[in-house]
């Protein structure tokens, strides 16, 4: 049987089919994401579904080849996917109406209106912060949603909101009660963990209009896409620890892309101050450190490099300064150059994103002026240890492996030998390197198993 994972993330999406008989990806499809002109980070719904239902064609065409079809390939090519799962970009929000027809544009992750001034000397993420006693960024769908609000700027036809992710579940299979999956729900800001569900009367309490949140669901069938069951989108986070990791409880996830996160799973919920906890499909609870340097960083260190070199008329492609930068930072293994490479900031308890006095190069002498570049993959490897450091000891007992992803650090062998001294364990790469979109499709084999069973009983 064979299944499809769909992950829309904030600059591409893909679709893979997976081969559960053989636990692999047997094809990968990708296609662009792009923002809309203007302030706001938002994004065409309608031209995400466009994209997406486009990748889902072609994946049943590569199941039924063009050359020698017949009028039944199609039919005969659905009947060999078992399900339909969705990984997506988590935080963001789009208005719907009755109807399950989107009234809004796409508002992401990286939305900043929620930094904006509102009263009392705070911006509406900080206001929010402190009327519910829990942290909300701008970004979060529940401040994007507030500021909107307050704005008069929600749409009269709004009956609700949704991720983009349910949005597309929404389409595909014509329904219009909107519902959003815990992992997803999580991610927008103003919920009880312990409850598994929105911390509604206190967000009311907040001035919030509660009456457009989703119903939170878990691993729910939405319905069929010709024949095929498409469940509710889960957050990319989690989705792509269930893609890359096989062993969940002795293994550490360190996902290096622009930003990068340090993931650790949990069947218990424990207290702890920093950091986040997002559920986890079928139970449980993902404790994440994130970033927002991560790769990023390290690509505007390799921009600087071609900078220079451009001053003095040497033209180079980016591709050859990683090259370069490999070979500089690896003619030393060990450096007592202290680079943190904070160049992004990083986010605060009171719900805003601002550039800290943590971010600098320090200890520079004559003798280590060249190791500029193991002291800045050092540097970012530090600040994901201290990530990891900060979640409950009883967490970090008993972990045996680093399963990697992300491109950041599957193309930076010098940032993988850092990450390996600073954990003292070794690193390891899923061969899955679209593990969101394969976490889906591996999900969506889950859910569909335990239908099966449902229905045998």
């Amino acid at each position: 049987m064979l299944f499809i994972g769909i992950d829309i993330g904030t600059t591409s999406i893909c679709g893979v089919l997976y081969d559960s008989a053989h636990d692999k990806t047997v094809k990968e499809l990708h296609g662009e994401n792009h923002f809309l002109e203007g302030k706001g980070f938002r994004q065409d719904p309608e031209e995400i579904v466009r994209v997406s239902r486009k990748l889902l064609e072609r994946l049943l065409e590569s199941i039924s080849p063009e050359e020698g079809k017949n009028p039944g390939w199609e039919e005969s090519g659905r009947q060999r996917i078992g399900g339909i799962g969705i990984s997506a970009q988590m935080h963001g929000i789009l208005y719907v109406d009755r109807e399950g027809k989107a009234v809004s544009p796409f508002y992401t992750w990286k939305n900043e209106w929620g930094n904006e001034q509102y009263k009392e000397g705070k911006t509406y993420a900080e206001y929010l912060s402190k009327q519910t006693g829990m942290s909300l960024y701008t970004g979060y769908g529940s401040v994007t949603h507030f500021y909107l609000q307050k704005k008069g700027l929600i749409p009269e036809e709004a009956a609700g909101f949704v991720s983009i992710g349910d949005y597309l579940a929404m389409k595909l299979t014509s329904a219009k009660k909107f519902s959003v999956d815990v992992t997803m729900a999580a991610s927008f800001g103003g919920f009880d963990l312990k409850k598994r569900q929105f911390a509604l009367l206190v967000m009311e309490k907040a001035g919030i209009d509660i009456s457009y949140y989703p119903e939170v669901v878990e691993g729910k069938e939405m319905g069929f896409w010709y024949g095929i069951p498409v469940f509710c989108a889960v957050g990319d986070n989690q989705s792509s620890f269930l893609g890359a990791v096989v062993d969940k409880e002795r293994s550490i996830s360190v996902n290096v892309g622009t930003g990068s996160q340090v993931s650790v799973f949990s069947g218990e919920l424990y207290e702890k101050g920093k950091g986040e906890v997002r559920p986890f499909p079928g139970g449980g609870w993902l404790y994440v450190g994130a970033s927002v340097n991560g790769g990023k960083a390290y690509e505007r260190l390799a921009v600087f490099f071609q900078e220079i070199l451009g001053f003095f008329g040497i033209l180079v492609e980016p591709g050859e300064v990683y090259e370069v930068m490999e070979r500089l930072g690896g003619k030393k293994k060990e450096t007592d150059l202290i680079v943190l490479p904070a160049l992004y900031g990083e986010r605060e308890a009171k719900g805003e994103e601002t550039v800290t006095l943590r971010s600098g190069i320090f200890g520079l002498r004559e003798e280590n002026f060249s190791d500029l570049v193991r002291g800045f993959v050092s540097g970012m490897a530090e600040e994901l240890y201290e990530l990891y450091q900060d979640f409950p000891e009883e967490l970090r007992r008993g972990k045996t492996v680093i399963i990697a992803s992300g491109n950041g650090i599957r193309k930076n062998s010098l940032l993988r030998e850092e990450v390996e001294k600073k954990y003292q364990l070794p690193v390891a790469f899923t061969e899955r390197k679209e593990e969101a979109a394969t976490g889906a499709a591996v999900l969506a084999e889950i859910l569909v198993g335990k239908e099966s069973k449902k229905i045998e009983k």
